[in-house]
């Protein structure tokens, strides 16, 4: 919804001295809509592997693929863990 508010002015005959926080605040916020986009996709594909890897007769099957989920699922984990401890989603989704 901000986006296409942000691109309505993008158009405005008086966006003149604001043109380049105009542009800075629609990146940001497309920043933000793909980095929240791609960790749904993630969360998806985790909430079906999760318990996939979490099974015991897998875990035997596929020991090395068990290992990388694990290692994965922590670093998710952690992920998560910070974003939610920060509450202004434009810092934590600032490029490095």
């Amino acid at each position: 919804d901000h986006i296409v508010m942000t691109q309505t002015m993008t158009f405005s005959p008086f966006k003149g001295p604001f043109a380049q926080r105009i542009d800075e605040w629609e990146a940001q916020l497309r920043l933000v809509s793909e980095t929240f986009d791609e960790w749904l996709g993630c969360q998806r594909q985790w909430m079906y592997l999760e318990p996939v890897f979490s099974s015991e007769d897998i875990m035997r099957q596929l020991p090395t693929e068990a290992k990388r989920f694990a290692s994965v699922d922590r670093t998710w984990r952690k992920l998560m863990a910070a974003a939610s401890n920060e509450s202004d989603p434009l810092v934590f989704c600032k490029p490095p």
